[in-house]
């Protein structure tokens, strides 16, 4: 008898299995999708912000090529994009980009 009642449990079990996989499935489909945007966010704030770098290291490229700018405004510069660098690195660092776009 209680071979019968375990296979009767077993079998009445068995959609509702099916149903909390499929539950299961679909929220880990959602939290993954969701996971990938951030990252790619993040990393389309990444570039901006080394694009933006870029064309500031250009534009005193060009001021240094035209002798407009003297040593110690060059190393003024020097010295703030460093500390910029360096709170980027720290805003990546510990934020890992869920916030970088935002900003």
């Amino acid at each position: 008898m209680k071979k019968i009642e375990e296979k009767g449990i077993i079998m009445l079990n068995t959609p509702m299995i099916k149903f909390i996989m499929i539950i299961l499935g679909v929220a880990t489909s959602y939290f993954l999708s969701i996971q990938s945007i951030k990252v790619e966010l993040a990393a389309k704030a990444e570039m901006k912000t080394v694009d933006q770098l870029d064309k500031k290291l250009t534009n005193i490229e060009v001021m240094l090529n035209n002798a407009v700018l003297s040593k110690e405004q060059f190393y003024e510069f020097s010295q703030k994009v460093d500390h910029r660098l360096s709170r980027i690195e720290f805003l990546l660092e510990h934020k890992k980009g869920e916030d970088v776009g935002n900003n």
